[in-house]
């Protein structure tokens, strides 16, 4: 069973679909944890990431300083490698195991993350982690992002466009879906694509 990414600008729908696609895998009985941007020590879980999305203004901090963003860096490496051989390497063999954002997302909008350090030194400590086996990246145009949520400029939201397609296309098991159609088109997309992982 496999180890699933999704991406996407805010706005995507990353939350429902995934929401909806835990209800369909525990209908068939099949095992789905649920985790967010990084993993806590015991496994599943997330630290301020997960406070840095859900702030109303995404943007809105410094970032730190380099010597401070690398030394992050090393400190979510160890996050994610700690909580992969504590539960998360489990769930993604013996069920699915979803994750809402996750270390890439640092690669495209470093300002989110507070990120302040060189891009060569975030892309090659990207490289050393877990690697998932499909990273979905939900598309859609800047105006329907916008209609569902306001949370980042018209700017940001086309840079960061930009950048997904980038990472998704440069990646073996990177795949691009039309956020745009209805959530339930969406889920059955993505439904798919997990199913080929199996």
């Amino acid at each position: 069973m496999p180890f699933i990414v999704l991406l996407g600008c805010d706005g995507s729908g990353k939350s429902t679909v995934i929401t909806q696609l835990v209800r369909q895998l525990e209908a068939e009985e099949i095992p789905v944890a649920v985790g967010h941007w990084r993993p806590a020590f015991s496994g599943l879980g997330g630290g301020d990431g997960s406070a840095a999305l859900a702030a109303a203004d995404p943007h809105g901090q410094d970032p730190r300083s380099s010597f401070g963003s690398v030394a992050k860096l090393g400190w979510i490496g160890l996050n994610w490698w700690i909580g992969w051989w504590r539960g998360l390497r489990g769930a993604a063999a013996t069920g699915v195991l979803l994750f809402d954002r996750y270390y890439g997302d640092l690669l495209v909008d470093p300002l989110r993350y507070r990120y302040g350090g060189p891009a060569w030194i975030a892309a090659w400590w990207s490289r050393l982690l877990p690697r998932p086996d499909r990273v979905l990246y939900l598309d859609a145009r800047e105006d329907v992002l916008l209609e569902r949520k306001r949370e980042v400029s018209r700017e940001a939201l086309t840079r960061s466009r930009i950048r997904y397609r980038e990472l998704v296309e440069g990646l073996p098991g990177g795949r691009i879906v039309d956020a745009s159609r209805s959530v339930n088109e969406v889920v059955q997309t993505v439904r798919c694509l997990i199913d080929e992982c199996e």
